[in-house]
């Protein structure tokens, strides 16, 4: 196993994670699936390995981030499962006379240009809805097994609503949800990632309702074997002398196994060249030194900017100080504490309902984004997502 800080886990770099690709497959075979969580903790990889691994679906993998056009997204789906379906081995070997009818509708199905168009006084969905319909119709018709694996489609809610228009997002949305509607009852199914949270988007744009029917699924760390199993293999697989002892000392100074951190953190004790086992003294330097004040750590500094894109400047001022006393907290926060903090930067917003659902919904967001955590025993107090999160953050704002 290699280790990789930047780009996805894949194929046998894919640290394996059985229970979690059960759920989704379990998900998947009752309804569509919003699989959610903060960036960098794996989703991509999981949706590699589902593709690798399909079951009896034919996968269409897309990364929306591409895309900032509904007709860019229409075109991509269509292309992908043109190919598929020509393939000659696997699935296509067994489609029946309906599937290869789908391949046929397809090819006959023509996508306005793919690039930048102005709407003009067209209504929202004039370009794309034509083939948009056609192609849904051909899917209820075919009954086919096909998975469409939907990356990032938040953010491509984003860029369209950034290229077109917030009707244009309201357009698509209600077509994808009347589609999904239509579907069913068939065996095509639609699974959506978000590094951004999709509710926190479609609230920005007042279309909540549009996606409220996805099963949602969060993407959870590793537990504490899994993560001591991976940092065993990594340190086994790259020649890094690192004890159990030593293992176990990485999660208690991480507090957070998502596997970006874990890689991260065997990638600088292979930097120090270490001939045996480093003591519990030289991991605490190396992980004040290097991961929480080091150049190299760019999860926790793409955190700590991220709050530009997700929030409006009134909202990125609460967050930024709810953050601040958090990370300074020993058990954490309870809900008075963030009213108190609210109230303190702006009173009069904070006592309106509009307030109230400021607060709530940068909660929310700084929960789905693993700013923090709400502990679910006891107090139901609230604290930072991880300890190199918090240590990181107590630097920036000392």
């Amino acid at each position: 196993m290699e280790l990789r800080i930047g780009s996805p886990a894949t194929g046998d770099n894919f640290y394996k994670r059985p229970a979690l690709m059960a759920k989704l497959h379990r998900a998947l075979a009752r309804d569509n699936v919003a699989f959610l969580g903060p960036r960098r903790t794996g989703k991509t990889s999981c949706l590699e390995e589902i593709e690798a691994n399909p079951g009896h679906f034919l996968p269409i993998l897309l990364n929306l981030e591409k895309h900032d056009s509904v007709e860019g997204w229409l075109a991509a789906m269509l292309d992908k499962l043109r190919k598929a379906l020509k393939q000659p081995k696997g699935w296509p070997s067994r489609a029946t006379e309906k599937a290869i009818a789908l391949l046929s509708g397809i090819e006959k199905i023509e996508v306005p240009s793919v690039g930048s168009v102005e709407l003009g006084a067209r209504s929202p969905g004039s370009r794309w809805r034509k083939p948009a319909d056609e192609f849904m119709e051909l899917l209820s018709g075919a009954d086919a097994p096909i998975l469409f694996l939907l990356d990032e489609f938040p953010t491509f809610l984003k860029l369209v609503a950034k290229q077109r228009s917030r009707d244009e997002v309201e357009a698509v949305l209600n077509w994808f949800r009347a589609a999904r509607h239509e579907l069913k009852d068939k065996q095509v199914r639609f699974l959506v990632t978000g590094s951004i949270g999709l509710k926190g988007v479609v609230r920005s744009l007042g279309l909540a309702p549009a996606v409220n029917e996805f099963d949602p699924h969060e993407i959870p760390p590793l537990n504490d074997a899994e993560a001591l199993g991976l940092l065993e293999k990594l340190a086994k697989d790259n020649s890094i002398p690192l004890d159990l002892r030593g293992r176990r000392k990485i999660l208690v100074l991480l507090g957070a196994n998502w596997p970006i951190l874990l890689q991260l953190f065997i990638s600088e004790i292979q930097e120090g060249e270490f001939t045996k086992p480093p003591t519990a003294k030289q991991l605490e330097t190396i992980y004040h030194g290097r991961l929480v004040n080091g150049s190299r750590n760019q999860y926790c500094e793409g955190m700590f900017d991220r709050l530009k894109d997700a929030f409006t400047e009134s909202e990125r001022r609460l967050a930024r100080e709810i953050l601040k006393v958090t990370c300074r907290s020993v058990d954490g926060l309870g809900r008075p504490d963030f009213d108190a903090i609210h109230l303190r930067i702006d009173p009069q917003l904070s006592a309106l309902a509009s307030g109230i659902e400021e607060l709530d919904h940068v909660l929310d967001t700084l929960n789905h984004d693993g700013y923090l955590l709400q502990v679910n025993t006891g107090p139901r107090l609230t604290r930072f997502g991880s300890n190199i999160l918090r240590d990181f953050w107590l630097r920036k704002t000392a």
